[in-house]
């Protein structure tokens, strides 16, 4: 399936969803929770994606990473006061997620099932404008890179899920793994080209 098909571009569409918005609108919207706590649904819509995508990355079952995002969202409910805005929200959640995803793991050994890859999250809007075929495979296209991306080291895996998953910028990667920048850097660099070698030799089967 990857014949002649760049990581650059599985990247692209494992990103493929609108924009994240800015700090400050997600700012003014967590303002707006702590004051009516339904306002809090709208910063669900904006990121569950990002969160789900980066958790199913990680734990590699979409039962788990679909209970993992509700524990996600639900832990930032409940502690949305202890949100300082000082940096984005979407790196907040993730740093949730991670924190999630060290839990789940050290309760029950790691399930790597992936066989219902065409289940992940599609957004109605991209639901809309993409055919059904064209949905379906780019789901599998996303599976397929995610078990791939379990072969990796577990440091430029983590950083390969957040950037690409979780769809932060290299400085929140750095942020929340609490490395240096550009530390972060080389371990996307060679995460990617790990990645990369495992495609080609999958492209190769």
């Amino acid at each position: 399936m990857f014949a002649g098909i760049q990581l650059w571009n599985l990247m692209r569409v494992m990103a493929d969803q609108p924009a994240a918005p800015g700090s400050s609108d997600d700012g003014w919207l967590v303002r707006q929770a702590r004051q009516s706590p339904q306002e809090f649904a709208l910063l669900y819509d904006r990121h569950m994606t990002s969160v789900y995508r980066y958790l199913l990355a990680r734990v590699g079952d979409v039962h788990d990473a679909e209970d993992l995002t509700s524990q996600t969202f639900l832990e930032a409910f409940e502690h949305l006061d202890s949100y300082r805005g000082t940096g984005a929200f979407r790196a907040w959640l993730l740093r949730i997620a991670r924190n999630k995803v060290i839990d789940h793991y050290r309760r029950r050994r790691p399930q790597v099932s992936l066989s219902e890859e065409t289940e992940w999250i599609v957004d109605a809007g991209e639901a809309s404008s993409e055919s059904m075929e064209a949905i379906v495979e780019h789901s599998v296209q996303m599976a397929q890179v995610a078990r791939k991306l379990r072969t990796l080291s577990p440091d430029r895996a983590e950083a390969v899920a957040l950037r690409i998953f979780g769809g932060l910028e290299v400085t929140e990667v750095a942020q929340t793994l609490g490395k240096p920048e550009p530390a972060v850097r080389m371990l996307l660099h060679r995460g990617v080209r790990d990645l990369q070698a495992q495609l080609n030799i999958a492209a190769q089967e």
